[in-house]
């Protein structure tokens, strides 16, 4: 088990100390290897829950196991270990960024783990190239550059540290659909060829539909769907989970009722065209 939440709530202090609870109750599991996607709509607890998995929040009750370290409120752990481990894109990549230059950034996080100057620099220069940083960005200042590009530096700052799982909070917003395809493609391939955890954070459901094996819906700081992605869309409360169909199921939709093709869930253009070709015998 890579990532284990027992009972968990976090609440955050509010004005006069009140508070808001975030999550509720939380029970989790996830495994080393999985493609996990988390949706919701905005305010559901996603980015709250996700800011556990690398011990950037504490629980405020219950406990966050995290290979063998344990979160609570009762047991301290060090931090360093857990972050070593699980990397976190955060949803805006400008709070993550602080150094000098692109390349001070990417460096930063393999240096403050041990490696000497020229072992971050190797690490940092091959997930700027993975990531596709154009080699005369690395000594601009990250706060110069574009907010897509700022994500790539984001992206590569946690790929440098070679983490076992990729935590990522929206990774894709601020690219163009380009980059966005680059950036999931090279998420899939750490996944499929490199047997990385990844857990997506994101509002976009085709790309969840194409890449994700597990979907976790959030609403109101609760989990209200947790399985395969083939059992999303024909759960009896998908109405309530205010999310959209992918484009690849509407599409279906659409060619079942108008001319009566049988409907089939598929996720991406590829296993629809192929479909398409049987059932019309081309």
């Amino acid at each position: 088990m890579a990532i284990q939440f027992k009972d968990v709530s976090f609440s955050y202090k509010g004005i006069k100390a009140e508070q808001y609870e975030a999550i509720k109750n939380i029970n989790l599991n996830i495994d080393e290897g999985e493609f996990i996607a988390i949706c919701g709509k905005t305010g559901s607890g996603k980015s709250t829950l996700v800011q556990h998995m690398n011990a950037l929040l504490e629980p405020t009750k219950g406990e966050v196991c995290i290979f063998e370290h344990t979160l609570s409120k009762k047991r301290k752990q060090k931090i360093s270990p857990i972050r070593k481990r699980v990397g976190l894109v955060f949803q805006f990549p400008e709070y993550q960024l602080f150094e000098e230059t692109v390349l001070k950034d990417i460096m930063f996080g393999p240096k403050n783990f041990g490696l000497t100057n020229e072992e971050a620099k190797e690490k940092a220069l091959k997930a700027a190239e993975l990531v596709g940083l154009k080699e005369e960005l690395l000594e601009k200042s990250p706060f110069r550059i574009s907010g897509g590009q700022m994500r790539r530096v984001a992206i590569a700052g946690i790929l440098a540290m070679e983490p076992d799982i990729l935590v990522l909070d929206e990774p894709t917003r601020g690219l163009d659909p380009q980059g966005s395809k680059e950036v999931m493609k090279l998420f899939y391939d750490l996944y499929d060829r490199h047997n990385k955890t990844i857990i997506l954070v994101s509002h976009d459901m085709d790309i969840i539909a194409k890449y994700a094996k597990r979907v976790i819906v959030m609403d109101d700081g609760c989990i209200v769907f947790d399985g395969k992605k083939e059992d999303l869309y024909c759960h009896s409360d998908f109405d309530t989970f205010s999310l959209a169909k992918p484009k690849t199921i509407e599409l279906m939709e659409y060619l079942n009722k108008e001319i009566n093709i049988p409907f089939k869930y598929l996720f991406n253009e590829e296993e629809v065209i192929k479909y398409l070709k049987e059932v019309t015998h081309e």
